[in-house]
């Protein structure tokens, strides 16, 4: 009966060690991932469309398409600026900031970063953070549905 008893005993410890070594190990190589993050939560693919302030014409006509695999498709038209080329397009890839809510658009130049929302790209000021003041709502692109 003892040997029984050690047996059992054994055999519990085994399984116990297995299964906190298997706990150990899953929380170790588990990255913890906000699911509230725009990349993660939203439907961000798609085409947004608005107008953006420009400091001297009457805006700019503005389109950018966020594809899979994080490329990008802009097109940007000067509004009233007639004898200037006005039109000009970019494409590129773009990448999440760290907390997974805003992107930056690669392209020549300095990245564009967009707050992206449900529905929406703001355009965010050189320092990544939202435009404030008068103007705030006109920084906003909306999504084409």
């Amino acid at each position: 009966m003892n040997r029984f008893a050690l047996l059992i005993t054994l055999l519990v410890f085994t399984l116990m060690g297995c299964t906190n070594q298997n706990k150990k190990q899953r929380s170790s190589d588990e990255t913890t991932i906000d699911s509230h993050t725009s990349e993660i939560a939203l439907d961000w693919l798609g085409v947004y469309v608005g107008i953006l302030p420009c400091a001297d014409c009457e805006g700019i006509e503005t389109m950018i398409e966020l594809k899979e695999d994080n490329y990008y498709i802009s097109h940007y038209k000067y509004l009233a600026k007639p004898g200037v080329e006005n039109e000009f397009s970019n494409e590129g890839t773009f990448t999440w900031n760290d907390d997974g809510n805003s992107i930056s658009l690669q392209a020549e130049g300095a990245p564009t970063q967009y707050k992206v929302g449900e529905n929406y790209l703001i355009l965010l000021d050189d320092n990544g953070e939202v435009n404030t003041g008068d103007l705030a709502d006109h920084y906003i692109l909306k999504k084409r549905m």
